[in-house]
């Protein structure tokens, strides 16, 4: 099984096959997608992406990850400790 598709994206709008929502950040995984809220980690632009997001979606069977980094790129990867991740 694969990961939805983005179907669409610009600013702040992300449309994800499969899917009626449309959202501002997500997380996409094999069979499904969600709304990405930062909040949940203590996700921000700077440190970046926290270990707990990408733990989420290689527990639902993500074997290829990519990390966006928005539209202006400001979004930095993060530190993914433990977790053998190319950058």
């Amino acid at each position: 099984m694969s990961s939805p598709e983005i179907a669409s994206l610009s600013w702040g709008q992300m449309k994800v096959q499969g899917s009626t929502k449309t959202y501002k950040d997500c997380k996409v995984w094999p069979g499904g997608s969600r709304a990405w809220d930062w909040r949940e980690t203590g996700t921000e632009h700077s440190p970046g992406v926290q270990p707990a997001d990408v733990e989420e979606v290689v527990k639902k069977g993500v074997q290829t990850l990519v990390i966006g980094r928005g539209m202006s790129e400001a979004l930095k990867p993060g530190k993914q400790r433990g977790l053998d991740l190319d950058f």
